[in-house]
Formats: structure tokens, C-alpha cells, sequence
């Protein structure tokens, strides 16, 4: 039996190898240790049940394996890696798990699958406190605020979609607001994880002493934007980031790493296997409460009720 965080399975028949792409939540300092570990697990198999290629791409408190597999190795292969007690993997607790194949090797995971009841080492955390840091150089102000995403609250394609309007798309709603005000400033906004947790993090570099009335600006511009008013941008922005998650289905290997990255960082899986019946059901509403989810750890910050 397989146990995992979470399985995306996705047929794609343009190789005839499978790619096996795992996802773990850790920091940095644990992702040596993990490849070590995930070497170990694979070491005593022969030749033909080797990965041809593997690739490890780190991310924001996250690590994600992607591996190229023989068809008849796959599920074998899974098992060594998630199962082996004698390798370290298992101090990691369960990955989430992305496979990209043939119907005939999703059909033979199918059965010997099973979703863990938690999140192994890294249990689901009821909040995130917010916080923010401040530094000062050469009459430049830096300031950065950590926050919750929001996205498990208010819907991954809501939040995806309100992150392209407001400040990572063509046209954005903050970065042209602040340039409005005059002020010399960048607004600059992310995802990553901390201590396991999704976050949102906005980063602001202003002329000092001016970090803040620009979290005020973009704190106010949400408050008062009504997405129904704006429905062209909504459009725009919708296809922007159908653009952007389409990228993902450029091969095997793209689409496997991108399901597993958006899973394990929180963001849903489910928008990479598909991208236009995620966003195209996302309405107005979805969009307005995702922006102020968004916004939610400035204003925790700047004290606003």
C-alpha cells in the first residue's frame, strides 16, 4: 500500500515513460538529507526499475522530485521511495504525489493507494500570525508582511485569479494605484510556506520613510474596489492566468512537477490538471473576498478592523 498526502493522476500519452513527481514540505536545510534518503530507497533495484532522469527543484519551504520512469517500474518504484523505513524518508512524513502516464499505469496506482488522515510531521496549522519587518538602507525603506494565504478558505482558483488582478498580471490593480500616489515605491507580492503553513507575502521598497502609506494605499485601494464594476479586467486577468497555468501541459515532465508544486505549496493541484473549469466557474464574489484574503495580513498589521 502506497500512502500519500495526496495523489493527482493525469493520463498524457506524448512519452512512452511515466513521470513520478513528489512533493514534501521542508526546510531548506532538510532537502540534502531527503535526496539522500530518497537515493537509499532506490539503490538495491536493478537497472531497468532505475529512474532514466530525475530532477529536484526547491522551493519556498518545499522540495519537489520529479523522476522519468519505465512504465512497468512506476508503482514498484513509488513503494521503495515512500515505504522504506531503512531510507529516512519516512521522517519527512507522506509526500503528495503527481503521475503522468499511461491510463494503463494510473489504473495499476489506482489500487494500491491510500491518502494519509493528516499531514505526517507537518499538521494543518488553525492560524498564522501575521508579521512584518522593516529595514532601512541608503534612504530606502524595505518593508516585508508574512500572512496566511487565504486560499484554502476562499478557493484556490479564486485566489490564483485575485493574485493575477491585483498585483501579477498585465494590468494590475496595486503596483498602478501606488504609482498613482506619486510615491517611489515597488509593491511586490508571493507565496510560499512557513513552518508548513501557505503564506502571502507582500514586500514593499519605498524612499523612507514611506513603507507604510503605501501598505495603506494598496490596503484601501482593495477596500474600495468593486470587482462587478470591472469585469473587463476580471476577464483579462482570467486569462492571464489560464495562460499561465497552461504552461504546466507543455510536457510530461512540466505537467507531473507542476501538479506536485502546486499541491504540496497549497495552491491546488486541481488548477494545473484544469485550468478552464477551475477559473471559468470562479464569479465576481469569489474574486472580491480571495483580494481581501489577500490583503487580510496588511491590514491584521496596520491594525485596521
Amino acid at each position: 500500500m502506497i500512502t500519500t498526502r495526496r495523489y493527482l493522476g493525469q493520463v498524457d500519452r506524448r512519452s512512452r515513460f511515466s513521470t513520478v513527481s513528489m512533493g514534501w514540505r521542508t526546510p531548506s536545510d532538510g532537502v540534502q538529507r531527503l535526496r539522500g534518503a530518497v537515493s537509499r530507497a532506490g539503490e538495491h533495484r536493478g537497472p531497468a526499475n532505475q529512474p532514466v532522469a530525475m530532477t529536484w527543484m526547491p522551493a519556498d519551504g518545499a522540495v519537489v522530485m520529479t523522476a522519468t520512469l519505465p512504465e512497468g517500474a512506476v508503482r514498484s518504484w513509488i513503494e521503495q521511495v515512500i515505504n522504506a523505513e531503512h531510507s529516512g524518508t519516512k521522517e519527512f512524513g507522506d509526500p503528495v504525489l503527481a503521475v503522468v502516464g499511461s491510463a494503463d499505469v494510473l489504473d495499476g496506482l489506482e489500487d494500491g493507494l491510500s491518502e494519509g488522515e493528516g499531514e505526517g510531521l507537518h499538521p494543518p496549522q488553525p492560524s498564522f500570525r501575521s508579521t512584518m519587518k522593516q529595514t532601512t538602507a541608503q534612504g530606502f525603506e524595505q518593508t516585508i508582511v508574512i500572512g496566511q494565504d487565504p486560499a484554502a478558505d476562499v478557493g484556490f482558483a479564486a485566489t490564483f485569479l485575485a493574485i493575477c488582478l491585483i498585483s501579477g498580471g498585465p494590468g494590475t490593480l496595486l503596483p498602478d494605484a501606488i504609482q498613482k500616489t506619486g510615491y517611489h515605491a515597488i509593491l511586490q507580492s508571493g507565496r510560499g510556506l512557513r513552518d508548513a503553513t501557505p503564506t502571502v507575502t507582500w514586500q514593499v521598497i519605498a524612499s523612507r520613510p514611506n513603507g507604510s502609506a503605501v501598505l495603506e494605499t494598496a490596503l484601501s485601494t482593495v477596500a474600495e474596489y468593486r470587482v462587478a464594476e470591472h469585469l473587463e479586467d476580471v476577464e483579462q486577468a482570467r486569462e492571464f492566468a489560464r495562460t499561465n497555468l497552461n504552461r504546466a501541459w507543455q510536457s510530461p515532465l512540466d505537467l507531473a512537477r507542476s501538479l506536485a508544486h502546486y499541491e504540496v505549496m497549497g495552491w491546488g493541484g486541481e488548477l494545473v490538471r484544469d485550468p478552464d473549469a477551475a477559473l471559468d466557474h470562479v464569479t465576481p464574489a469569489a474574486v472580491e473576498k480571495a483580494m481581501e484574503g489577500l490583503v487580510r495580513p496588511i491590514r491584521e498589521i496596520l491594525g485596521r478592523s
